[in-house]
């Protein structure tokens, strides 16, 4: 309750700074949002994955573990519920890199909703532990470079690979994917 309540007083947060001007965000479509719109959502889905991955993995640090990220962890199966499992200062750093985009990169207001949706869906998908995805469409490109319950489920089991939220690329480069995703 107190995670939700860190996310929900960071989205208040947000709407002050739209509402004073201190954003990005933007309302009105042009021509140019056709081909700025899936570059600047890939942006961000980049950006909060890079942001992700390196924020996750110092929380694995054994220092810093016990302190901010076990509370996640205590779901050694996880449920959709544990896409929401978090210790209050794992929320507080989870909860920055919105801000953080918001202020810094133009974003129509309908992408960010998207984004959202995005980060939500993604979540609880990566914490069914319950496949979803055909194998053939894991095996795929697809499969190679998003991120789903099985990819996670290692995460989970394992604490010390599949670091990534969206994406496999970071646990590829740093070496940190499971064997088991081979």
């Amino acid at each position: 309750m107190i995670s939700s309540a860190i996310f929900a007083i960071t989205g208040a947060f947000l709407y002050l700074l739209y509402n004073l001007g201190y954003t990005q965000i933007y309302l009105k479509f042009s021509i140019n949002d056709l081909w700025y719109f899936p570059l600047s959502l890939l942006s961000v889905l980049l950006i909060h994955e890079t942001y992700y991955y390196w924020a996750h993995r110092w929380m694995h640090k054994q220092a810093i573990y016990k302190k901010v990220h076990k509370v996640h962890h205590d779901s050694l199966t996880p449920s959709p519920w544990t896409a929401f499992s978090f210790h209050p200062w794992e929320a507080m750093l989870e909860s920055l890199i919105l801000p953080i985009l918001l202020v810094t990169i133009p974003l129509h207001f309908s992408l960010v909703l998207f984004y959202l949706l995005i980060m939500t869906i993604s979540s609880v998908i990566n914490h069914l532990d319950i496949e979803i995805y055909p194998e053939k469409l894991q095996k795929s490109l697809f499969g190679r470079v998003f991120i789903g319950a099985t990819h996670h489920h290692y995460h989970h089991s394992e604490f010390n690979t599949n670091f990534g939220l969206y994406f496999t690329f970071w646990d590829k480069w740093m070496n940190t994917e499971s064997d088991k995703m081979l």
